[in-house]
């Protein structure tokens, strides 16, 4: 009688807990993104063979060896797809500030004391050359679009790309990209 009694127990207490447990996890899977739309670089991008990627604290960077004709940054679209292109501008930054209180990379310089400047060593038609005219399209009913640069390294070099407000503003935890391009 006390294996009867056993998986009696079984057969009811196991399907409440299942229950009861699977409430706990609702919504787990939504993956919805409900915030303002944002572009960003993408962690995601297409490096080119001899690449190395790597992300630090809150803005993306990576270095890439060698000259290459297209080196492919990607751009991410957070948040729904248009049914019309997405146009963002970018540009070259001369200097940035990381603040080490936040590990972020920013364009203004920290009212704090804990911050460090970094410079763009890459010369403009020496280094490297943009290619897409400092615009990036993202097509229509797509997330992603590419920025497009040639690289001509003739030293270690850094250079700081900054995306622009356009059709969509920039995150700002992912508007700076840091490139390092070696010979």
């Amino acid at each position: 009688m006390s294996q009867l009694k056993r998986y009696i127990i079984l057969i009811v207490v196991l399907p409440v807990l299942a229950l009861m447990n699977h409430s706990c996890f609702e919504g787990l899977n939504d993956f919805t993104y409900d915030g303002s739309t944002v572009v960003e670089f993408s962690h995601l991008s297409y490096i080119p063979d001899g690449a190395d990627w790597v992300s630090v604290g809150s803005y993306w960077s990576a270095t890439i060896t060698g000259n290459v004709d297209d080196a492919p940054l990607q751009v991410s679209l957070v948040g729904p797809q248009r049914t019309e292109p997405v146009e963002i501008g970018y540009y070259i930054a001369d200097q940035v500030y990381r603040d080490k209180e936040e590990n972020k990379l920013k364009l203004e310089q920290p009212a704090h004391d804990e911050w460090e400047l970094y410079e763009t060593t890459a010369v403009a038609g020496t280094d490297y050359n943009i290619l897409d005219g400092g615009i990036i399209i993202i097509p229509a009913k797509s997330s992603f679009g590419l920025l497009s640069i040639e690289l001509t390294p003739t030293a270690e070099r850094t250079l700081y790309i900054v995306l622009e407000a356009g059709d969509v503003a920039p995150s700002e935890n992912y508007k700076i990209f840091r490139l390092n391009i070696e010979p």
